[in-house]
């Protein structure tokens, strides 16, 4: 275990390097979601959605299936002096109070092979029955937020699981590396009980003449 310094808010975050680490879908989708009232970071793994949340939120809820990410999370509350309350399950069999946003980074993948890790298995891998999505908006208040970030190849999947759930996408935005190239994620917000109208963002790209672009590296503190 080691300790990161995360520059766009001065705090220091701890992680298990390979396991529980923020990569950087968790800084675009921190950058992309507004973060208010009651918190939920689902999927917690070190915390980094919900110490980003710490500054806007009154009240931020990480909740995680393996205890060791949440003692990760607690460090780093603990370290820079913020409160995050925190739950170690899984979430579809929890009773967690009403929120107004949540931020998931969920695992990307379900059918590949499994790491012989099961801390490395549980932190990337679905199960296979799981619908991530429609699970996790049984804690929206109405008219609560979720913002996600997803590899385009499951889109469709979680679009489905949210319609189903009465969550309608109000924004989406395609990531790329780089121009020229297929899109790789698609952030989004959706909103419980919304209505139908949606807008599609301005594609964000990651990658400018072999560093990052200006806005991304703008999300790093650059």
């Amino acid at each position: 275990m080691g300790s990161d310094y995360i520059p766009v808010n001065g705090m220091r975050i701890f992680q298990k390097k390979g396991v529980f680490s923020f990569s950087m879908d968790s800084v675009l989708l921190a950058a992309y979601g507004k973060s208010k009232g009651r918190v939920l970071d689902l999927g917690c793994g070190s915390g980094y959605l919900a110490l980003m949340a710490a500054k806007d939120a009154d009240e931020v809820v990480a909740v995680d299936r393996l205890q060791e990410a949440v003692d990760l999370v607690e460090k780093s509350a603990a370290a820079n002096g913020v409160e995050i309350k925190t739950v170690v399950g899984d979430f579809r069999d929890l009773d967690l109070a009403p929120c107004d946003v949540i931020f998931t980074n969920p695992p990307f993948y379900r059918d590949s092979v499994k790491n012989d890790d099961p801390s490395i298995s549980a932190a990337k891998h679905l199960d296979p029955d799981m619908h991530w999505f429609y699970e996790a908006a049984r804690f929206l208040k109405p008219g609560g937020k979720i913002y996600g970030i997803v590899d385009v190849a499951r889109f469709q999947e979680v679009v489905a699981d949210l319609t189903a759930a009465k969550v309608a996408i109000k924004r989406m935005r395609p990531v790329y590396w780089k121009k020229g190239e297929a899109a790789r994620r698609i952030l989004f917000e959706g909103v419980s009980g919304g209505g139908c109208f949606m807008v599609l963002e301005a594609a964000l790209y990651v990658y400018e003449k072999g560093a990052y672009s200006e806005e991304v590296a703008g999300y790093y503190g650059r």
